[in-house]
């Protein structure tokens, strides 16, 4: 049986903090906040109240992209395969795993190979 990691309410309330803190000392003016379906829509809500920005509904040049965990990195790779779109987007996850094919902007924690449960998934 995999290991598990279970993330607590208090655990997304400490990495919103700190991307907040992470943005203010970057400088960065994001034109919004984008959560990836699924894994960084509850998240990119967080952002969205704690920074005052809008919550988008498709990713808009100068945005943060949020997501829950860079495993595989599949899903972000969408946001950054391509020259035009090099720093197009600011992207932060919760979690990043070494064998992501991309590595975000800010990560709060490194992902080890155990499951991790955020406090919205029901635990099969």
């Amino acid at each position: 049986m995999t290991e598990k990691v279970f993330v607590t309410w208090k655990d997304m309330e400490l990495y919103i903090e700190n991307v907040v803190n992470w943005v203010k000392a970057k400088q960065i003016q994001p034109t919004g906040v984008y959560g990836i379906p699924r894994g960084g829509l509850i998240l990119a809500t967080l952002l969205s109240y704690r920074l005052d920005i809008p919550l988008l509904l498709a990713p808009t040049q100068g945005c943060i992209i949020i997501d829950d965990i860079a495993d595989s990195g599949r899903t972000l790779c969408h946001y950054t395969d391509n020259d035009t779109q090099f720093n197009k987007y600011y992207i932060t996850t919760m979690y990043y795993h070494d064998r992501s094919m991309v590595t975000p902007d800010y990560y709060y924690a490194r992902k080890e190979d155990k499951w991790i449960v955020f406090p919205w998934e029901f635990e099969k």
